[in-house]
């Protein structure tokens, strides 16, 4: 058995976005544990983000100039 971890958000229908690669399993049964992110794991969630986005050569500093600047701060 393969574990796959991934950070998600339920979109406004109430489902849960999911990577493309689980999204294919169409009719496969998982066990799903939900788990509050903390504020520490933004920058996974952010690299998650730009992965999925295109962005893959985006470094942390550039995420966090990203969520710094999306909150007002430099």
């Amino acid at each position: 058995m393969q574990a796959t971890k991934f950070i998600s958000k339920v979109l406004p229908d109430g489902h849960l976005s999911i990577p493309k690669e689980i999204a294919k399993r169409k009719g496969r049964v998982f066990e799903v544990i939900l788990l509050p992110v903390q504020d520490t794991d933004v920058y996974s969630f952010a690299e998650n983000i730009a992965r999925e986005k295109g962005f893959y050569a985006i470094t942390e500093k550039e995420i966090e100039k990203i969520i710094h600047e999306s909150r007002g701060l430099k």
